[in-house]
């Protein structure tokens, strides 16, 4: 077995900046680093703050579990570079760079915002995804395996769907594919579980994991030309055993797949902020941030307590 290529600089991780005590193994992901601290204003003790880069980490105590914040920044290629460093700095030995024997127990959640792709599904709506369809590339840079029928199904009907769609004469035609992923059932239950308690609309599906903004979520820009049109209205068809596409956001897909593949419990909650098919944007978005937060924090104990 090859030497693992980990980078470590001054004792802390390369990107991250983060020491081995600086990392709590349950942690919530955000993309934009302003969110963290909207968390951890629920915190009952902050120990350590660090940023680096893009990037911005707090770690400390809620209702007396350890726990962490991480922004990393949009996409999916942030989520790798988060993702590995934080598995570096809880699964490895930094003066021997070797992986320990002892592994933690992980657990993941995400807490995102994300367009709509259903009519029916209101702009408040917390999606909880169950898969996510990767429409990135990372992920394929990980060969991990998987025996789950319903992802083989999702990647086929979806890679269809694309390239349906796609018009003959472009020159991508045929060369766009996709990856599904799945979220922990465990992350998922307690979702829905705090969801239901506290009365918040839900809805749980797939989540649409898009490499862009713009383009590659079918925005419409003047001059510009869009290999896939109307995505939002084409993935909307995709329905795999009772499975529908809820909800576009930009870094799910790779989190759920790295995480499967590193044995660390892994789940997402967005709120729908916009609907596809109507002008109407959610009313009250901060709100709803709010409450995405309080079903995280009240899921992530929930999980804590639960056996791995």
């Amino acid at each position: 077995m090859p030497k693992s290529e980990i980078i470590i600089t001054d004792n802390k991780v390369y990107h991250l900046g983060l020491k081995k005590d600086q990392l709590a193994p349950n942690i919530f992901l955000v993309g934009d680093p302003a969110r963290c601290y909207k968390i951890t204003e629920h915190f009952d003790a902050i120990q350590h703050e660090v940023k680096k880069r893009e990037f911005v980490t707090l770690t400390g105590m809620y209702q007396n579990q350890p726990m962490s914040v991480i922004g990393t920044g949009i996409g999916t290629d942030n989520v790798e570079i988060a993702l590995m460093e934080m598995y570096t700095v809880l699964e490895f030995d930094f003066t021997t760079q070797e992986r320990l024997h002892e592994k933690p127990t992980v657990n993941i959640i995400r807490v995102g915002t994300s367009g709509g792709v259903q009519a029916d599904l209101a702009a408040g709506t917390m999606a909880i995804a169950r898969y996510a369809l990767g429409m990135d590339s990372t992920g394929f840079y990980y060969d991990h395996q998987t025996v789950d029928e319903t992802i083989t199904a999702i990647e086929k009907q979806a890679d269809q769907i694309l390239d349906n769609t796609i018009d003959s004469t472009s020159r991508f035609k045929g060369k766009i594919y996709t990856y599904a992923s799945k979220a922990s059932q465990v992350i998922i239950d307690a979702l829905i579980h705090q969801a239901e308690k506290r009365e918040v609309p839900y809805s749980v599906g797939i989540t649409a994991s898009s490499p862009g903004f713009y383009g590659p979520s079918a925005r419409i820009v003047d001059g510009i030309q869009n290999t896939v049109p109307n995505i939002k209205h084409e993935l909307a068809k995709l329905s795999v055993d009772n499975n529908r596409v809820i909800n576009m956001e930009m870094e799910s897909s790779l989190l759920f797949h790295l995480c499967d593949a590193l044995s660390y419990r892994a789940g997402t909650i967005c709120p729908i902020i916009s609907n596809p098919y109507s002008s109407a944007d959610l009313i009250d978005y901060d709100q709803t941030i709010r409450d995405a937060i309080e079903l995280a924090l009240g899921a992530m104990v929930e999980v804590i307590n639960r056996p791995a």
